[in-house]
């Protein structure tokens, strides 16, 4: 008796991590340059967005399209931001008014228009294997 009871935990256990294990992809295009850093944040509320992400990392450039799993990431809604840090300073670089020198973009391809576009502009739900891609700017 104590096997089967064991048996059926283990069966739950791997049915309930089976529906949960999605995957998403972010697929990077636009790259022109292939040198220095491509950093990637994840939000999940507009009231964090652009200013305390729920996630970031860096990878190195070393293609002019990147393919980035983003593994253990629940399902739900997200906005990320990119941006190329070409000369390895770890920030974007801009000139005269914010205006960025180096390539960037958000999650739905969202157009920066006076500022950064709103998180519902950049949001997405998240619920199976999806691959996301960005376009940089």
């Amino acid at each position: 008796m104590k096997a089967i009871i064991i048996s059926f935990v283990f069966a739950l256990t791997f049915v309930a991590q089976s529906l949960s294990a999605q995957n998403l992809t972010l697929e990077v295009r636009g790259i022109e340059n292939v040198t220095g850093k491509l950093y990637v944040a994840i939000y999940n509320s507009p009231e964090t967005f652009m200013k305390k992400p729920l996630a970031a990392f860096a990878v190195e450039v070393k293609d002019n399209v990147l393919s980035l799993p983003c593994k253990g990431l629940p399902a739900g809604t997200y906005a990320f931001s990119l941006y190329q840090d070409e000369n390895g300073n770890g920030k974007l670089d801009t000139a005269t008014f914010g205006i960025p020198t180096e390539k960037y973009g958000f999650s739905n391809d969202a157009k920066v228009v006076m500022g950064p576009p709103s998180y519902e502009k950049c949001s997405i739900t998240f619920s199976e294997d999806t691959t996301l891609v960005v376009n940089l700017q």
